[in-house]
């Protein structure tokens, strides 16, 4: 149970990464506009919450906070987002950019879990080096937008998900399998 709850962690991250690449292979325009909405009715709580914020401040401190302008310009935007959201993925191309900062983010994570492997001397580290690379890759090719059709550009970033999420995903059961090798051995 212990290792399970080590492991939960990357685990997640890998069938997260999967999970978005297959629904993203599916429809990537509903996906992206779920994920506006999403993020519009965030930005309307949190909207809420600071224009509420205001009036119950002291006048003199709310004057100097902008806890009220804060709170309806995220208002507007999250409305905007709810509303347009076929509108901002048609006419928004940095979308893709989003993409592909999430996988170049994805990337130096895994970075991070190949280095600690190489130090805590874990074998299959090579996956995970493999996998880091890839989706660095894939971030620059990404954010270099060779593509003219969006939607090319979407399938290509979850196809490169579904790949990396998996390759992940065998690199952390197997390097918990070897682990548990080493462990029993001592």
């Amino acid at each position: 149970m212990e290792k399970l709850k080590r492991m939960g962690g990357k685990l997640i991250v890998c069938a997260c990464e999967v999970a978005v690449g297959v629904v993203l292979l599916i429809d990537p325009e509903t996906f992206t506009e779920a994920m506006i909405r999403g993020l519009g009715i965030l930005l309307c709580v949190v909207g809420a919450l600071a224009t509420l914020a205001y009036f119950r401040m002291d006048p003199e401190e709310a004057a100097l906070s902008q806890e009220l302008t804060r709170g309806l310009v995220e208002l507007a935007l999250g409305v905007l987002f709810i509303y347009k959201a076929g509108w901002i993925v048609t006419k928004f191309m940095p979308i893709t950019v989003l993409y592909g900062l999430t996988a170049a983010l994805t990337g130096i994570v895994k970075l991070q879990w190949t280095v600690d492997m190489i130090r805590l001397k874990r074998g299959m580290w090579q996956s995970s080096a493999v996998a880091a690379a890839l989706s660095i890759l894939i971030a620059v090719v990404v954010l270099s937008n060779p593509f003219r059709v969006r939607h090319t550009l979407w399938v290509f970033t979850a196809v490169a998900l579904i790949i990396t999420g998996a390759a992940d995903l065998v690199t952390a059961v197997f390097s918990q399998k070897q682990r548990s090798y080493d462990s029993s051995e001592s």
